[in-house]
């Protein structure tokens, strides 16, 4: 997400963020490099909720990958950028995590957009 979170992922110990010379995800360092990251440096965007063409279908947003940071970009074009921290951290005193296999997790798009929203966790 472009360092908006990034202190609520698993490797926020070692990592300084997507833009930080000591990124440490897994797709940043392949040898293809992420998609996402190279397309926001190369257009001068803060992160894909600024696109014309979101959502692309490339890597975080392909229908083979969990949907939770399509979701949380779509709020953040919907909602603004405030507006999606103010979300994150309501839920977070809820008792809500959005780290790696926590609350949002395993949902369709719709189901993490609603759970961000309304604070309302719906158990399937």
């Amino acid at each position: 997400m472009r360092n908006l979170i990034c202190k609520f992922c698993h490797l926020s110990d070692t990592c300084g963020g997507c833009k930080s010379t000591t990124n440490s995800c897994g797709k940043y360092l392949s040898e293809e490099g992420c998609f996402q990251h190279n397309y926001c440096l190369k257009k001068h965007l803060n992160g894909c909720w600024e696109c014309q063409e979101f959502p692309c279908d490339r890597y975080m947003y392909s229908t083979d990958h969990d949907p939770k940071i399509k979701a949380f970009a779509r709020c953040i074009k919907e909602d603004g950028v405030d507006q999606f921290i103010q979300y994150v951290l309501d839920n977070k005193e809820r008792g809500m995590d959005v780290s790696s296999g926590k609350d949002y997790d395993n949902k369709t798009e719709k189901e993490v957009l609603s759970l961000l929203r309304t604070g309302i966790l719906n158990e399937k």
